[in-house]
C-alpha cells in the first residue's frame, strides 16, 4: 500500500480538479449576478476569503496569499450595499453544494457517505492554525445530503492544501509571487501568464533562480499534511484515495 505522504501527493491533483468543476462553470457567473457581484471572478475571490468575515483587506490578502493584493482589494472593498463578505462565502458554499447535488448522486449514497466520512476525518484532524481560510470553511454548517457534503468536503480539502502551501513558501522565504512564477504545475498554471491571471503585474523575475526553493516548499506542504492524513489506517487511506480519484475521473470537467 502507498505511504501516507505518497497518498498526499497522489491526491493533490484530483482534489484541485474536482473543485474546478463548479468553480469555473457558467453557474458561477450566474450566481455572482444574482447577488449583485460583477463576475464569477468576484464571487471566487470574495467567496473564498469571505469566511473571515468583514475584516480589513490585508487580512483577506493574507488568507488567499497567491492573489495580488490589488486584485483582492478590487472586489473585497466594493461589495454591493447590503451584501457582506460572509454572505458571499455562503453563496459560494451554496454553489458548491448545489453542484454536488446535481452531479454526484449517480455515484450512490453509500460511496458518497463513505468518501465524506473519510474526508472529514482528515479535515477534522488538521489544526486550525494551519490557516484561517481553511479553518473558516471547516467551521461552516455541513449540508444534509451526502452529495452536497462531498462537494463541500472536497473544497475544504483544497483549502487545507492551500493553507499548507502558504506555510511551505513562507518557511523557505519565497514571496507569493515568486511561488506562483515557479509553481511546479504545468502551464498555464505557472509562470508569468498564471501570475497575470492572479492579478500580478510585471515585469516578472526569472523563476529559475528560486526553483529549488519552490520545490522544497512543495515538500514542506506535503509534510505538513501527513499528520492529518495519518489518522486513517493504511486500508482506509487506500479506500479514500480510490473513492476520491475514481469518482473524480468519472466527472466530465
Amino acid at each position: 500500500m502507498a505511504s501516507v505522504i505518497d497518498t498526499v501527493i497522489e491526491l493533490k491533483r484530483p482534489i484541485q480538479q474536482w473543485t474546478r468543476a463548479w468553480m469555473l462553470g457558467p453557474s458561477t457567473n450566474e450566481r455572482a449576478a444574482s447577488i449583485g457581484l460583477p463576475s464569477g471572478e468576484a464571487l471566487w475571490v470574495v467567496g473564498r476569503a469571505g469566511v473571515l468575515g468583514d475584516c480589513p483587506t490585508d487580512v483577506a490578502v493574507g488568507g488567499l496569499a497567491y492573489l495580488a493584493p490589488s486584485f483582492v482589494a478590487r472586489y473585497w472593498e466594493h461589495l454591493p450595499p447590503g451584501l457582506t463578505h460572509l454572505g458571499v462565502a455562503q453563496a459560494y458554499g451554496d454553489l458548491c453544494s448545489e453542484w454536488g447535488e446535481s452531479e454526484l448522486p449517480r455515484f450512490g449514497t453509500d460511496r458518497l457517505e463513505r468518501l465524506d466520512l473519510l474526508a472529514r476525518r482528515v479535515i477534522d484532524a488538521a489544526p486550525a492554525s494551519l490557516g484561517s481560510v481553511f479553518a473558516g470553511w471547516r467551521a461552516l454548517p455541513v449540508p444534509q445530503s451526502a452529495a452536497a457534503r462531498v462537494a463541500l468536503s472536497m473544497h475544504v480539502l483544497r483549502e487545507m492544501r492551500g493553507a499548507a502551501s502558504i506555510v511551505g513558501i513562507t518557511a523557505v522565504g519565497l514571496t507569493p509571487l515568486q511561488a506562483v512564477l515557479a509553481s511546479p504545475a504545468p502551464p498555464p498554471r505557472s509562470g508569468p501568464e498564471w501570475a497575470k491571471h492572479l492579478g500580478w503585474d510585471g515585469p516578472f523575475e526569472d523563476p529559475s533562480a528560486f526553483r529549488q526553493l519552490r520545490d522544497r516548499a512543495e515538500e514542506i506542504n506535503n509534510e505538513a499534511l501527513v499528520p492529518s492524513y495519518a489518522v486513517l489506517s493504511a486500508s482506509e487511506l487506500a479506500e479514500f484515495a480510490e473513492l476520491l480519484t475514481s469518482i473524480r475521473n468519472s466527472i466530465d470537467m
